[in-house]
């Protein structure tokens, strides 16, 4: 891996490309924030939270969302503009271990 990670700085170097990492959940804020075209949403808190984004052409989403940051990378023209805790409870369910994870779909919020 190091190795891996030795190569990539100089290719970085020499096509002029930089590397821009999130910053990890405890340094960053809580909520909502952007780097570069990549929006990013921090669950502070515990427990499964209903996460509702929207996009710069207008569309709106849903997402579950555990403690900790989620990526929302832009897709082609169009990027998230902003995202927020709802006050709904997200789908979820109860893996074979026993833990409550997020549904794939999620409820709509107005």
């Amino acid at each position: 891996m190091r190795k891996i990670l030795g190569l990539a700085l100089p290719l970085f170097a020499v096509l002029g490309m930089t590397a821009i990492a999130a910053p990890s959940a405890s340094a960053a804020p809580c909520g909502w924030y952007k780097i570069g075209d990549t929006g990013y949403h921090n669950h502070c808190g515990t427990g499964l939270i209903l996460v509702k984004y929207h996009w710069s052409n207008g569309n709106t989403g849903t997402t579950c969302q555990g403690p900790g940051i989620i990526p929302f990378y832009p897709d082609g023209p169009h990027q998230r503009v902003n995202a927020y805790y709802v006050p709904k409870k997200p789908a979820t369910m109860i893996n074979a271990a026993g833990q409550e994870i997020c549904r794939t779909g999620q409820p709509s919020y107005p």
